[in-house]
């Protein structure tokens, strides 16, 4: 006689359906228009991307060598003053972090020298990984005979970023773009805001991307298959 299912046992089997499926819906994050673009219009979206770019067709990259960063600004929702803090710093620090690879950091002066980019940046969207939640629905699907990594309630962040030439004032460059967690990365489903800090080094490497090979922003290359893969794009984290 075959045995009653146990009723945990039943409980896990009966949720492991539904929350398999909900293990796809992370982060929440997308692109954003929050006012902070000059002009939203200009963007092209890549196919099978979570960016938007423009890029003036005047711009050579070849004669900037220079960058100055500003403090990125937060217009995202509200959260505590501290959290804000830490994550606008989060964001500055992924885009020197990155960008000083290719271009000497320079500190604001009243006049730049000639060669010399200016980044402005907001963080217009922003989820905490609800860890508190995770852990159980992680816990579930391994006791159902899941691999244990779901974790639909991970954290993301969107940024929109302003190129322009420092000595002209005229912008350059424009993009919006977010990313969002995954079950995969075990970290980043406990630390409340670890899937927004991997959110503004993606974004940073985007736009270091874009800013050595702006030929790669043209709309015909954004969609081309050739021009749909880059050097900045990783999976999700």
């Amino acid at each position: 006689m075959k045995r009653p299912q146990a009723p945990l046992t039943a409980f896990t089997s009966l949720c492991a359906a539904p929350l398999l499926l909900a293990s796809c819906s992370t982060g929440g994050q997308m692109l954003t228009k929050s006012g902070f673009l000059p002009d939203y219009g200009k963007l092209q979206k890549p196919k099978r991307k979570n960016v938007a770019i423009w890029v003036s067709s005047g711009y050579q990259s070849e004669v900037y060598h220079q960058v100055i960063i500003d403090e990125p600004k937060w217009l995202a929702p509200h959260r505590d003053p501290k959290v804000e803090a830490a994550m606008r710093e989060a964001l500055r620090e992924s885009l020197i972090a990155t960008l000083s690879i290719s271009h000497r950091v320079i500190p604001d002066v009243a006049t730049a020298p000639a060669g010399t980019l200016r980044v402005r940046s907001a963080i217009t969207g922003i989820r905490r990984t609800r860890w508190f939640l995770n852990a159980p629905l992680q816990v579930a699907t391994f006791a159902a005979g899941g691999l244990g990594i779901l974790a639909p309630l991970s954290g993301g962040a969107s940024v929109e970023i302003v190129v322009d030439d420092a000595a002209s004032r005229n912008s350059v460059l424009q993009m919006a773009t977010y990313r969002n967690g995954q079950p995969w990365n075990i970290k980043g489903s406990y630390v409340a805001y670890d899937h927004a800090r991997q959110a503004f080094e993606q974004s940073a490497k985007a736009l270091a991307y874009f800013i050595k090979q702006p030929a790669l922003a043209t709309p015909s290359t954004l969609h081309s298959k050739s021009g749909s893969s880059g050097k900045y794009e990783s999976r999700q984290n």
